[in-house]
This record gives C-alpha cells, sequence and structure tokens, in this order.
C-alpha cells in the first residue's frame, strides 16, 4: 500500500502519514471527476479477479498480468491512460498519444462523454488485457 503525506485535520500538525486506497482518492474528487473515475475504476475492475490497482505516481493505476491502465486527474476532466495504448487497434481513433510513445489516452470531461463511448472503452479495456495476459503467459513459457 501507498503512503502519502496528507493534510491533516487539525491545525497542531499540518502533515501527517496516511494510506490512501484508490476508492479513498477517487472520493476525495470534485463532481464530475468523482463520478466518472467511480465509473471508469468499475468497468476496469470488470476485468476479472486478476484486476488489481493501487495507488503509484499519485494516481490510480489497474493491473492485469502487468500495469495496465491508470486513471489521473486532469483540471477538467479525466484521463485514461492504457500503458501499452501503441498496441491497441483503436479502431474508433479515439485514444491519443500526446507526443508518448507508448501510453495512449483519451479524457473525459462529461458523464454524457462516458457514456457515449462505454462499448469502445469496454472493447479497449478488453483488447488490453487480452494482450497483458497474452504476453504474460508467453514469457513464462519461454522461461521453461
Amino acid at each position: 500500500m501507498l503512503i502519502m503525506i496528507c493534510k491533516a485535520k487539525n491545525n497542531d500538525n499540518p502533515y501527517y502519514f496516511c494510506s490512501m486506497t484508490v476508492r479513498q482518492f477517487i472520493s476525495e474528487q470534485s463532481d464530475p471527476k468523482r463520478e466518472i473515475m467511480t465509473i471508469l475504476r468499475s468497468w476496469i475492475l470488470d476485468l476479472g479477479a486478476h484486476t488489481q490497482e493501487k495507488l503509484s505516481y499519485k494516481i490510480p493505476y489497474f493491473y492485469f498480468y502487468g500495469t495496465l491502465c491508470f486513471l489521473h486527474p486532469e483540471e477538467d476532466g479525466v484521463d485514461l491512460g492504457f500503458t501499452k495504448g501503441y498496441e491497441l487497434s483503436d479502431d474508433q481513433k479515439i485514444l491519443e498519444a500526446h507526443g508518448r510513445k507508448h501510453v495512449k489516452s483519451i479524457t473525459f470531461y462529461s458523464l454524457a462523454q462516458l457514456e457515449e463511448y462505454e462499448d469502445p472503452i469496454r472493447r479497449l479495456l478488453n483488447e488490453a488485457a487480452i494482450l497483458n495476459e497474452y504476453q504474460h503467459k508467453r514469457k513464462l513459457k519461454n522461461k521453461k
């Protein structure tokens, strides 16, 4: 579990160490970011029992046989980033590289936009999970 520096609730100690879960991190976001992150988190966790989450680099990361994706709250939205986005098919061309070599992402600004992209996002999440599982099993096979 990640140890973060969090603002204290009393004036005696301006900072204290605390453990924060992904759920707690999301709950501290303002609307509509909180709602968008909650829905995206549920879609990611729907991938199955092998899905894990943790705060890394101060944002939620999700793992499925390796790093899968992350949620990054932006000033006016939430960025869903795929760590191996360059390997995804992205038939609808909704992911953007923003000058990055491997990571591709999409930023959601409203619940309406999120609902509009539910099917392609779920397809991309499934594709990313299948890719990670395949690469993981291939590495194991090559070690034998």
